[in-house]
């Protein structure tokens, strides 16, 4: 057979003879459509490319010249990819954008004359949080919580914006009245306070805030037990003894039953912390609080006459307190189990002491007013190469480095897109200085070849390694560089199914990472880092998947424009139903919506007008790059089908009161799968939840017929499947 026959191009592309003769067609049939001229035009307008049978056929020699002409007739008239057709078309107006410019909702006070020392904190604390911290004036929750929390006689409900402050609002009066005692506290003077988080990087950041004030007077002691680490070793920490102790509640109700120096310890304790209550109900707690309440309440009842006799100063009952930034029905019935008699603390409005008020709606809650909303309604085809798009749009900015958040549905598809972005790029090791330096993966390394001599293996292994830190080598599998965006850009990975050590270099190495000389850091994760976490400087939240509630996306958004920072968020939709939730997010974003052309965006991103490059070439090319990478490499596309299909299970959990957004069945399976590099829906998608019971061909048994499973049942467990993965990622225990 030739190098070249031809076949490829034996076409023709010309206009076919149509006979003039009248065609008779019946009523049923109807008159016949006219073809769009623009339509043909597109598809036909090039002229028929030589191929080598023509010119053998015309008695011409196959000459380097009819080569190269037939080459760039390959490149100019043929169709590598139907990336940018079949799109439906979006109902939002491209080119709408009813943003508002407000002022910082969550900033703190200016020019009021309020200090914490005015609040009420003792004046060396609050001069070491002005000098040592930098924060000179505290925010509206706190200038309202913490006298009330000083002087608090009843239990509190705590309710503000994201990144308002919530965690110092409850610790500095905790932490200011054990400092006054007249019984000086020690380490072993027993357990005066406990703070519940639903995550362990919530309760680690909680964690934190307590060891800076530990510094300011040591002789408190804050503990932490969290899981994702020996119990033998939580079990010494507690015996030592801890003042101040911050938790999961899975954690805590495990050690209160098998622990005998905390349980015995419980009698002090005048301060429990619910912090994000909402979470805690969501997954499923209710009954874990429950128990530790009673645990608590059980303990402090026999002796609380001979505590108040030791330490006067501490409240005559134990003041229980809950913290959420939305309001649902579960947080309500959080509060009827944890709070008696509460008092509402809102930075919506002002509350008096004894004062009780009466839940607020959900409705009432808001983003901080500072935070610029953008919203980009893309086709599902373009989901992965439009946040390349956005990725880039971000990275390339020289004048100075960023950090951003990308929020996707469930684990798989956060390491799936991990792996795309980080493509032959190199694993990350951190030094003190804060210096990048990396290194290949070791799990990307080639493998030896059986040809290498013994004698300079021998040699090789005598070399002594380069020193690293534990943490350094624990990232090697986290945090990559993406030379597919840029040169300096850092891609970081995190979801629950990450071993602790990991989750926990991660966050620390993305919050340390240097954002000066045009560094830009970007972190892949679900929603284990939406509650809480008061990640510094972050510039975007990209919100790649929509959240499966309302108060998920008010969480999201919220890792940014905090403490009076301006902050952008990104929202990705399909066209079609999904726009139908911009109407749901009016009544929480004060300051108005950009709505976002997408073809705009990768004009910016991918077009080079020196390089005389066009942004829809370009940006095809970097999708194909994508399909190829996966075809070359089973594993990975084994991952990538692996993510397509926990993505559509994860879709199935919306909430059933947002199936006019979010419905399963108006999804183009096909066209999704193409944002996961895949050419075609995967076909064991379908046959994977089964209900067959017969071995088959692997089996020693005759295969059996698999009953067909109830469409309704089949989504509902698709959908429980889902939930449970979701709820494991929190590894509570």
């Amino acid at each position: 057979m030739s190098e070249d026959d031809g076949l490829l191009l034996n076409f023709s592309t010309e206009p076919a003879v149509v006979s003039n003769a009248p065609q008779n067609r019946t009523a049923k049939e109807g008159p016949r459509k006219k073809k769009n001229p623009e339509k043909k035009k597109l598809t036909t307008s090039y002229s028929r490319p030589i191929s080598k049978r023509r010119l053998l056929e015309e008695g011409q020699e196959d000459t380097p010249e009819s080569k190269r002409a037939r080459n760039d007739a390959i490149d100019k008239n043929t169709f590598v990819s139907s990336l940018f057709s079949s799109n439906g078309e979006s109902s939002t107006n491209k080119n709408n954008s009813n943003s508002v410019q407000l002022d910082p909702s969550n900033a703190p006070l200016t020019g009021s004359g309020v200090t914490f020392a005015s609040l009420g904190i003792d004046e060396k604390l609050s001069g070491y949080l002005e000098e040592k911290l930098n924060f000179k004036t505290p925010t509206k929750i706190q200038r309202l919580v913490i006298p009330t929390l000083l002087k608090a006689q009843q239990d509190l409900f705590i309710q503000a914006q994201t990144g308002s402050g919530k965690t110092l609002s409850f610790s500095l009066p905790i932490f200011n009245t054990l400092m006054s005692l007249s019984t000086p506290v020690s380490r072993e003077s027993g357990l005066f306070a406990i703070i519940l988080a639903p995550s362990r990087e919530l309760a680690l950041q909680i964690y934190s805030v307590l060891e800076q004030l530990n510094k300011r007077y040591v002789k408190i002691v804050p503990g932490i037990v969290i899981g994702g680490e020996k119990k033998k070793s939580e079990k010494a920490r507690l015996r030592k003894g801890v003042n101040i102790l911050v938790s999961t509640p899975g954690r805590l109700l495990d050690h209160l039953n098998s622990t005998k120096n905390l349980h015995e310890n419980l009698s002090l304790v005048r301060w429990l912390i619910l912090d994000e209550g909402d979470k805690l109900m969501e997954l499923g707690f209710e009954e874990t609080l429950t128990n530790i309440i009673k645990i608590i309440e059980s303990a402090t009842g026999s002796k609380l006459t001979h505590t108040n006799r030791e330490y006067p100063e501490l409240p005559r009952r134990r003041i229980n307190v809950l913290c959420s930034a939305t309001i649902k029905s579960n947080v309500k019935k959080l509060g009827e189990i944890s709070l008696n008699n509460p008092q509402l603390i809102t930075s919506g409005k002002e509350t008096n002491p004894g004062n009780v008020v009466e839940f607020p709606d959900e409705s009432n809650a808001t983003v901080p007013d500072q935070l610029t909303q953008d919203i980009l309604v893309v086709p599902p085809k373009l989901r992965l190469v439009s946040l390349a798009g956005v990725l880039k749009n971000i990275t390339n900015v020289k004048t100075s480095g960023s950090r951003t958040i990308v929020f996707l549905s469930c684990a798989d598809s956060v390491d799936f897109h991990f792996d795309v972005f980080t493509r032959d790029g190199k694993a990350l090791l951190s030094s003190k200085g804060g210096a990048r330096r990396f290194v290949k993966s070791r799990f990307r390394a080639p493998k030896p070849t059986p040809s290498e001599d013994k004698d300079d293996k021998k040699k090789e292994a005598k070399k002594p390694l380069p020193p690293t830190e534990p943490s350094e080598v624990d990232m090697v599998d986290s945090a990559m560089s993406a030379p597919t965006l840029n040169p300096n850009t850092t891609i970081y990975k995190l979801h629950g199914m990450l071993p602790q050590h990991i989750r926990t270099a991660t966050l620390q190495h993305f919050t340390k990472s240097d954002t000066s000389d045009n560094q830009h850091s970007i972190l892949f994760c679900t929603d284990v880092a939406s509650r809480g976490l008061d990640l510094p400087l972050i510039s975007t939240v990209i919100e790649y998947d929509p959240s499966f509630a309302l108060d998920d996306h008010l969480h999201r958004v919220g890792r940014t424009a905090r403490a009076g920072k301006a902050g952008r968020s990104v929202l990705f939709l399909l066209p079609g139903d999904e726009e139908n939730y911009i109407k749901r997010l009016e009544s929480h974003h004060t300051s108005g919506f950009n709505i976002l052309n997408y073809e705009k965006v990768l004009k910016e991103s991918f077009e080079d007008e020196e390089k005389k490059k066009k942004w829809d070439v370009e940006a095809t090319t970097w999708h194909l790059n994508v399909e190829r990478w996966l075809l070359e490499d089973q594993s990975c596309l084994a991952k990538a089908e692996q993510a397509f299909s926990s993505h559509i299970r994860a879709y199935a959990t919306h909430l059933s009161s947002e199936r006019d957004c979010f419905n399963l069945r108006s999804l183009h399976l096909g066209h999704l799968a193409k944002s996961f590099g895949l050419r075609e829906t995967p076909k064991k998608l379908g046959r994977k939840y089964g209900n067959g019971k017969g071995k088959g061909k692997s089996g020693s048994e005759e295969p059996k017929k698999q009953k067909m499973e109830d469409p309704k049942k089949k989504m509902l467990r698709m959908a429980a499947m889902a939930v449970k993965s979701q709820s494991s990622e929190f590894n509570f225990m």
